[in-house]
């Protein structure tokens, strides 16, 4: 089916407990050599739910011309590269565009045709008031404080979405836009369109694009 340039597929996997499963390029599961660290092993995993789910957008939700029959393999090796900004992106397949987020017990991707951010943040205990006045735009502090730091999480997976799908990241101008109107979470930043998905209550899951329509979920336990 075609993919309209406002729809987003969001892969969501839950990963507890299969930490060290991955999968090869072929798609046979295996387990990661003991040597590794902890974080090659989080590499690896990522990199092989990233290809799964790059693998499933082609197939399910690509624009037909650019998708391929059943039963045929991908031509995209889905290996990444990093651009200017230091963003990464499929050179074999430069049309669908991608970020990846995980936190906590979850992994996960947002696909589109257009650029795209996403951003998961686990619920956690913090000084919240404190990170917020180092880090946040005033605005952004403004409608905390109304609201008893209650949206902290939500604010914060805005505007990691928004510099995510910039390609800039966290720097020093992470404090230069709100994602906070006066009296609500925006609805944008600078034209870019933001959206809060309702997943889990102990988690704030943010997407951000030049815009939303509609929004494609799946779901997965591994």
């Amino acid at each position: 089916m075609d993919t309209q340039k406002g729809e987003i597929v969001l892969y969501i996997y839950h990963i507890k407990g299969n930490k060290n499963e991955n999968k090869n390029e072929n798609g046979a599961s295996g387990k990661i050599p003991a040597e590794d660290t902890p974080k090659q092993q989080a590499k690896l995993l990522s990199s092989a739910l990233l290809a799964r789910a790059a693998t499933h957008y082609l197939t399910q939700h690509s624009p037909a011309c650019l998708s391929f029959a059943p039963g045929q393999p991908p031509a995209p090796s889905w290996r990444t590269q990093k651009g200017s900004h230091g963003k990464p992106y499929f050179p074999d397949c430069p049309w669908l565009h991608f970020s990846i987020s995980h936190s906590g017990e979850y992994w996960a991707c947002a696909m589109a045709p257009t650029e795209v951010g996403l951003d998961l943040q686990l619920h956690t205990k913090g000084r919240k008031e404190r990170i917020s006045s180092r880090f946040f735009h005033p605005q952004e502090n403004e409608y905390l404080r109304r609201c008893a730091y209650r949206d902290f999480f939500d604010i914060w997976a805005a505007k990691e979405s928004y510099v995510k799908y910039t390609g800039q990241g966290i720097d020093e101008n992470f404090a230069s836009f709100t994602a906070a109107a006066p009296t609500a979470p925006a609805a944008e930043i600078n034209g870019a369109q933001l959206k809060s998905i309702p997943f889990h209550p102990d988690y704030s899951l943010s997407l951000c694009a030049p815009r939303i329509d509609n929004v494609i979920i799946h779901y997965e336990t591994q």
